[in-house]
């Protein structure tokens, strides 16, 4: 495991740099803009959630070092488990570097203080759980394929679900009903109470996901030719 984590900091240290040199144009464009702690959490889960996962685990399709891994005396099992916990680690680093940004730059809207509570850390945690659960077996089985697949999916997705609301029409169209469902369900995560029963759901909910997703993404990477 600790030769995985040594091997993916070697291989994603630039990546990951540049990554954060975006997050910095990107994130000062947010907190001088927007100063709602909710839309903030929000922007940052997604923008997280998708970069950092993007860069780590479809680098290897990017610089052919999938066969140079396995070709390392342990099981691809333990590959993927690697390759999961450099990923949250570089999950963690973007989160910091976030927040450090909205504490230093001086037109900053937001106040990290806000930022900074159980609830909102708990539900950055939970979303970008959710998405990395999505991420992870589609860049794990097919690499950068994968992450074109998905993307055109969703974009499929898009497309199929404009042409239902324009067929359909009426305020209960499908787009609008899930949309409204999205809205309300992060509306309810982000205003709800921070009861010890609440936290706990999150967590729960996200660590069985996660581990639903890296049992699947196992299953896949072990059938993988390279």
């Amino acid at each position: 495991m600790l030769k995985i984590l040594r091997l993916e900091f070697l291989f994603n240290r630039r990546q990951v740099l540049i990554v954060l040199a975006i997050f910095t144009a990107y994130f000062a464009y947010m907190v001088f803009r927007i100063d709602s702690p909710r839309v903030f959490v929000v922007s940052t889960s997604i923008m997280i959630g998708l970069a950092m996962p993007f860069t780590i685990l479809g680098r290897e399709d990017k610089f052919k070092t999938a066969a140079l891994v396995c070709s390392l005396p342990m099981r691809r099992s333990t590959v993927v488990l690697g390759k999961y916990a450099a990923t949250w680690a570089a999950i963690g680093l973007g989160l910091g570097y976030t927040l450090l940004l909205a504490a230093v730059f001086p037109f900053s809207k937001i106040q990290v203080a806000e930022i900074l509570t159980a609830r909102n850390l708990f539900v950055v945690l939970f979303l970008i759980s959710l998405i990395f659960a999505v991420i992870l077996p589609f860049t794990i089985r097919f690499g950068l394929v994968g992450i074109i697949i998905l993307l055109v999916g969703f974009q499929l997705f898009g497309i199929l679900a404009l042409i239902l609301s324009q067929v359909l029409g009426g305020a209960n169209n499908p787009l609008r009903v899930f949309i409204r469902a999205v809205a309300d369900g992060l509306r309810t995560l982000l205003t709800h109470e921070a009861t010890p029963g609440f936290l706990l759901a999150l967590l729960t909910v996200g660590v069985a996901v996660s581990a639903a997703s890296l049992f699947v993404s196992r299953a896949l990477y072990v059938r993988r030719d390279f």
